[in-house]
């Protein structure tokens, strides 16, 4: 069974786009102008010299392509915020969910800093498509209270899925979602339940939805890249999974040890990244 969460569980995607991405999308970097060719490849430009990096207008930062109609795979350069010990440019592996109809790419990023900051906080990428007017403000946390009846739920979830419950462990999930919308580990748990029932598709859902409350929900790569695996989908399974040993999401004996990854088994790739080779 996936490994359930520090606080939580494991486990994504499926919101099908019928046009390509397109348009200009808020960053970490700025304003960025985004395009999908018809091959699927994508790329963000930056639009303005002003920048935290200083990149030249034109910049192509974002260089990818579709995994398959929910996400993109591919690289993201940033910088080194520059100190007396460190400076220039850096570019790691990206993954970013697409979601809310193209509007919205959140994911996770590796750059390996060397012990440097970069613009971006943590490991998380969002761009979000820009509007007409000023952006949205970011909702409200919940009270306090609320939250934690929310994590209390999730808990108590944990303990029925343990015990096999898993029917009865959704309620509970679906309980800590409605009480509060935004707690991403609620809908990782509720891709859980699905998960040990078999109905991918319906854990894609939710994990998506986990993605797209907190794009830092580390717990939802490595699953994603076992529900890959599972399916035969092995060049999505290995760009998550790579993601996640990179980032630190997970560690190296538990590949050769999940029997969700044996679709994996005898892949060059795959063997590489089982073995820590992963740059």
């Amino acid at each position: 069974m996936k490994r359930l969460l520090g606080a939580l569980f494991l486990l994504m995607p499926s919101v099908a786009l019928a046009a390509p991405l397109s348009g200009k999308f808020q960053s970490p970097l700025g304003i960025l102008s985004v395009k999908e060719a018809a091959d699927g490849t994508v790329t963000g430009s930056i639009t303005d010299a002003k920048n935290p990096c200083g990149f030249p207008k034109g910049t192509a930062v974002l260089n990818g392509a579709r995994l398959d109609d929910s996400c993109v795979a591919g690289t993201f350069k940033a910088c080194k915020l520059m100190t007396d010990t460190c400076a220039g440019f850096i570019q790691g592996d990206a993954i970013l969910l697409v979601s809310k109809g193209g509007a919205l790419l959140s994911g996770t990023v590796h750059l390996d800093g060397r012990g440097c900051l970069t613009p971006l906080t943590g490991d998380a990428l969002v761009l979000k498509k820009s509007g007409s007017g000023a952006p949205p403000k970011p909702p409200a946390p919940p009270p306090k209270p609320q939250h934690d009846q929310s994590e209390q739920l999730a808990k108590d979830a944990h303990a029925l899925i343990m015990a096999g419950e898993a029917e009865e462990a959704r309620k509970k999930c679906q309980d800590a979602v409605k009480l509060d919308p935004g707690f991403s580990q609620g809908y990782t748990c509720l891709g859980v339940t699905y998960y040990l029932r078999e109905r991918y598709d319906e854990a894609f859902e939710q994990y998506a939805k986990a993605l797209e409350a907190d794009p830092a929900n580390r717990d939802v790569y490595y699953n994603m890249a076992s529900i890959y695996a599972i399916q035969g989908k092995i060049d999505e399974a290995l760009q998550y999974l790579k993601l996640s040993v990179l980032n630190g999401y997970i560690d190296l004996p538990t590949l050769s040890s999940d029997s969700d990854l044996k679709n994996l088994h005898g892949n060059a790739e795959f063997e590489r990244i089982k073995s820590g080779q992963l740059e």
